[in-house]
């Protein structure tokens, strides 16, 4: 499985588009002109906890002006219309898990892949936190929030719980 950029997704497609400050987003898409996103009414990010909501918008709302990514195969464990019905449940909920955004731990790639695949995780997050870690120079920070966890357990999958790494098994 990889994300290929493609211009028109599929019903229940995990999207993703990168934005200029480096970051994806993600979404899932409810037909090949509709997505539902963990967003703020003007872009990706607020301050204001009221503006983070989970929406359905336009597939152009949803890239603004970059290219999106669809993950393929299609490979959920779910058929398309039980991941987009699974989105539809959150719409215009300023929670997810019963939680408000957070950029760590419940942010939009959580979102869409709980919808996805049932595993509410960012794999950028990790990434993220691996990088900056290595960077400088933190082995033993890394190890407390485990990210030296997910390196040397790259097979096994690991979900963030709250604010907590777990490893499923």
């Amino acid at each position: 499985m990889e994300f290929v950029k493609k211009i028109v997704p599929q019903k229940g497609d995990l999207l993703r588009v990168k934005r200029k400050a480096g970051y994806y987003h993600f979404g899932i898409a409810v037909s090949e002109s509709r997505v539902i996103h963990f967003t703020a009414s003007q872009g990706d990010l607020s301050n204001d906890k009221k503006d983070l909501k989970i929406i359905e918008t336009s597939f152009e709302r949803f890239a603004l002006n970059d290219v999106p990514e669809i993950l393929e195969p299609f490979s959920s464990k779910f058929s398309r219309d039980e991941v987009v019905k699974r989105a539809k449940n959150y719409v215009n909920s300023l929670l997810f898990r019963g939680k408000p955004y957070n950029f760590i731990t419940n942010n939009c790639e959580h979102f869409a892949r709980y919808c996805y695949d049932g595993e509410a995780k960012s794999e950028q997050v990790l990434t993220g936190a691996m990088i900056v870690a290595a960077g400088l120079g933190l082995a033993t920070t890394a190890t407390t929030i485990g990210v030296k966890k997910v390196i040397d357990n790259r097979k096994k999958k690991d979900v963030i719980e709250g604010d907590n790494l777990i490893e499923i098994k």
